[in-house]
């Protein structure tokens, strides 16, 4: 298996970049770095600190005494020295640890890591009031000291009237998919583009792939055989994350073959009677970074027109392709699940992760074909109207943009985009109206010479999704 020792930080220069902007502050800060288990979270904190003095603790699954004392322990391995770290008690209070971790090193950055402080608030540790109290006289001091939360969830360590120290919040998602792609098995943008709707984006998952080989050499190994090591993934973070995953499990399956709507995520959850018993369900997903709540562009303020979609593209094919077939792959029957189920549903499957990868080449890499970066992206829907992507960019103008069907010369996909365009209000009266249109592929001829008679017509193929 090739190495792949850049790989945590890979795609990541806007978060390191953040991070070390926030840690070379005068004024002592919070900084809370979220995101899945496997998005390289410690990785990034590491590589954004490795210039300060810093210290990284990693919070155990113990009780909450026993935190405060595990904490006091880091320090005095990693500077016994410092002021206040010496004369620690051997159990101390939130209040001691904390002030005597901010003021190590007066006078000079320094940042204190906890990774897992989730395990703080699980063993209902009363840490944020002194946390903030120690931010707050290191302020006064003038010290530039930081502490950096790093937890699997957004945490909220904010005590009631502490808004002047609010937390910078940095979250992870999955790699888009031209940095992904660098780590996946393929020869040219299409094979990338299939690896990525099966694999996804996922740090942790992609550093264990083989690009010397194929695509479903690499599925085959990773979660079609006996003890595969991504063959349950998916449900085993699931099953830690909730008590009763069963409901959470069906939401998945359901939004698994795409993009959908409440009415749709409430019937794939048929022992809940009522649709709003599913809300507290999706939150959770929503908290877990699983799965986006999105609103169409043009929405008012109270719509509820919302649609979900699963945030990485391996969940959604693990919940496609594995978990109904999960008895037969136990069975060492992998080859006849790949042959029978995924080789004829995975072009399908990009189909419905492919809109994503668009939206992302129009926030990350549209400055690269139309000159400036967009100022929003997102997707326009109504009655009359589906716009998959769609948004304004810096110099004022709107985009709207649709994915090319496989197998048509595209010039219906246009005409549709212009129709839709008609329906909305959303970028009316905006100088510059552009459509745009991928395609995972090259594109068609046909649509190439349309394109070449207007204006107002932006292609991209697969090539210029990927970079190249």
């Amino acid at each position: 298996m090739q190495g792949n020792s850049d790989l945590p930080v890979l795609g990541r220069s806007r978060e390191i970049g953040l991070l070390r902007t926030a840690l070379d502050r005068a004024d002592a800060s919070l900084i809370v770095v979220s995101g899945p288990p496997g998005t390289g979270k410690t990785a990034l904190v590491r590589t954004a600190a490795r210039d300060f003095p810093h210290l990284i603790h990693r919070a155990p699954p113990l009780p909450e005494p026993l935190q405060r004392r595990a904490l006091a322990e880091s320090l005095r391995r990693a500077w016994p020295d410092a002021p206040g770290v010496a004369g620690l008690a051997s159990d101390p209070t939130w209040n001691e640890v904390l002030a005597a971790a901010l003021g190590a090193a007066p006078g000079r950055a320094l940042a204190v890591v906890v990774d897992d402080a989730h395990r703080w608030v699980e063993s209902r540790a009363r840490f944020a009031p002194p946390l903030f109290q120690a931010l707050t006289a290191a302020r006064k001091l003038g010290t530039s000291a930081h502490v950096v939360l790093v937890s699997p969830e957004p945490m909220e360590p904010t005590p009631p009237g502490e808004d002047r120290l609010l937390p910078l919040r940095i979250h992870l998602g999955p790699l888009p998919f031209r940095a992904a792609a660098r780590l996946l098995p393929g020869s040219g943008p299409v094979d990338l583009l299939r690896a990525y709707a099966v694999f996804g984006g996922i740090p942790g998952h992609l550093r264990r792939l083989d690009r010397s080989t194929s695509l479903f050499t690499n599925l085959r190994r990773m979660m079609l055989e006996p003890g595969a090591v991504l063959a349950d993934r998916p449900l085993a973070l699931l099953e830690a994350a909730a008590q009763t995953p069963s409901r959470y499990a069906a939401i998945l399956t359901a939004l698994a073959h795409g993009e959908a709507d409440w009415r749709a995520v409430h019937a794939g959850v048929p022992d809940l009677t009522a649709s709003g018993q599913v809300a507290p369900y999706l939150k959770r997903l929503d908290d877990l970074g699983l799965v986006e709540v999105r609103r169409s562009l043009d929405a008012g303020p109270r719509s509820r027109g919302r649609r979900y979609r699963i945030v990485d593209p391996f969940v959604a094919f693990w919940y496609h392709f594995v978990l109904p077939h999960r008895d037969e792959l136990g069975l060492g029957h992998g080859e006849s699940v790949l042959s029978t189920h995924v080789r004829p549903g995975l072009d399908p499957h990009l189909h419905t992760v492919f809109p994503e990868i668009c939206r992302q080449h129009m926030t990350l890499d549209v400055m690269e074909s139309l000159g400036a970066n967009a100022r929003e992206c997102g997707s326009l829907w109504g009655a009359d109207y589906d716009i998959p992507v769609a948004g304004i960019l810096s110099s004022g103008g709107a985009f709207y943009g649709r994915p090319v069907a496989s197998g048509t010369d595209g010039r219906e996909a246009l005409r549709r985009l212009d129709r839709d365009i008609r329906e909305t209000r959303y970028g009316f009266g905006r100088e510059r109206r552009i459509r745009v249109l991928f395609s995972p592929a090259s594109l068609p001829a046909a649509l190439l010479r349309e394109a070449a008679r207007r204006h107002d017509v932006h292609l991209v193929d697969g090539e210029a999704l990927l970079g190249g």
